[in-house]
C-alpha cells in the first residue's frame, strides 16, 4: 500500500495549475446514500453502501446499469483529498461509515475501483474532528478490508428515471426510462410457463420481456425511494446472509434453459435500487412469476381477475 499525503496548502497551490479546487462534500439521496463533490460535479455512491458485494457483483452492476454509474478511477479518488464535509457533519456523516480506523481512530474508506492491479483505493481523514480528507492511495488485496466500492455518476440520482407503480390495484410498474409497463412478477406465481403463454395469447397487448429488457432495469431506483417490494410486488426468494435481499424470478421470452431471469436488490435497509441481474435455470423449481411487458398503457384489471386466471387452471 502506498499513501500520498497531500497537505491542504499543496492542494491550494495546484488550483492554478489546472487542478480542480477541493470542495465541500454534501449529502445526496433521501437516505444520504450518495454524496456530491462540487469541484468535479460528480455524485458518488457512499462506499459503505456497497460493502458485502464482491468485485464480480459490482462489475455486473457497472456493466449493466442504464443510469450512468461507472467505476471511479484512482485519480478521481485522489482528487477528493482536501475536500471538507458539509457544515454540521463529519466525513462519516457524508460518506458513510469508514471501512477501517487506523492510528488514533482516523477513518479510512476502502473500496474497489476502476483498476484491478491494485484492486482497491482508499482515502483517509487524519485529524479530529475528521472533517478534511488528507490522504489517498492504492490498496492491494482490497477484499481483506471488507471494502465498499467507488462508483461515480455525472448525473444527479434524484433526477434519473425511476420505477413507479401503475394500475388500479398497483399490479403494474412503469419504467420511466424506456416507457415500458410491466406486470408485477408475483401476479403469475402459481402458473406454469405454458399457462402464462395462454394468458398472453388472450391479452395481445402484452408480450414476453426479453433478457435485454429485464437487464435494463438494473440501476433503476424506486419512485419516492420506496422499497422495491412496493413496486415489483412480493419477491419469489430472499437472498443474503439474513434473507433480507428481495429477488424476483420469472419466466421470460426464452423457453430454453436458462428459462428464468432474476433481479435483486441487495442494499439492505433500503432495497430501493435494482442492483443485480442474472439467469435462472430450472425456473419452475423457484415458484417463479413472469416478466411480461407492454409498450402501451396497461389494461385496468382488478385484482380478482388475476385470481380467476389462476383458478381456471386448477
Amino acid at each position: 500500500m502506498y499513501l500520498r499525503i497531500r497537505a491542504l496548502i499543496v492542494a491550494s497551490l495546484l488550483v492554478g495549475s489546472g487542478f480542480a479546487e477541493a470542495g465541500e462534500l454534501a449529502n445526496r439521496g433521501i437516505y444520504n446514500e450518495f454524496f456530491f463533490d462540487p469541484a468535479t460535479g460528480l455524485t458518488w455512491c457512499d462506499p459503505d453502501l456497497l460493502v458485502g458485494a464482491d468485485r464480480i457483483e459490482l462489475d455486473g452492476f457497472v456493466t449493466r446499469n442504464s443510469v450512468g454509474w461507472v467505476w471511479a478511477t484512482g485519480a478521481q479518488v485522489d482528487a477528493l483529498v482536501g475536500s471538507t464535509s458539509q457544515l454540521g457533519y463529519d466525513l462519516e456523516g457524508i460518506m458513510g461509515p469508514a471501512q477501517a480506523y487506523v492510528g488514533a481512530g482516523a477513518p479510512r474508506w476502502v473500496g474497489y475501483h476502476a483498476g484491478t492491479s491494485p484492486d482497491g483505493w482508499l482515502v483517509q481523514a487524519d485529524d479530529e474532528p475528521f472533517v478534511v480528507l488528507t490522504q489517498s492511495g492504492s490498496q492491494g488485496g482490497a477484499a481483506a478490508w471488507d471494502p465498499g466500492g467507488w462508483l461515480v455518476n455525472p448525473a444527479d440520482p434524484a433526477a434519473l428515471p425511476r420505477l413507479e407503480n401503475r394500475g388500479l390495484q398497483l399490479q403494474f410498474f412503469h419504467d420511466q426510462g424506456t416507457g415500458l409497463n410491466w406486470c408485477d412478477p408475483e401476479l403469475f406465481v402459481g402458473l406454469t410457463r405454458a399457462e402464462v403463454a395462454d394468458w398472453l395469447a388472450a391479452h395481445t397487448n402484452w408480450r414476453w420481456a426479453t433478457a435485454a429488457e429485464v437487464a435494463a432495469l438494473v440501476g433503476r431506483m424506486a419512485e419516492d425511494y420506496q422499497d422495491l417490494v412496493q413496486i415489483l410486488g412480493e419477491p419469489q426468494f430472499r437472498a443474503g446472509e439474513y434473507g433480507l435481499e428481495p429477488r424476483w424470478i420469472g419466466y421470460y421470452a426464452q423457453a430454453d434453459e436458462p428459462d428464468g431471469l432474476l433481479l435483486e436488490s441487495n442494499l439492505v435497509g433500503y432495497n430501493h435500487i435494482v442492483t443485480t441481474f442474472g439467469t435462472q435455470t430450472g425456473a419452475a423449481a423457484w415458484q417463479p412469476g413472469a416478466w411480461v411487458v407492454t409498450e402501451g398503457e396497461p389494461t385496468r384489471t382488478e385484482r380478482k381477475t388475476w385470481g380467476s386466471v389462476k383458478g381456471s387452471y386448477r
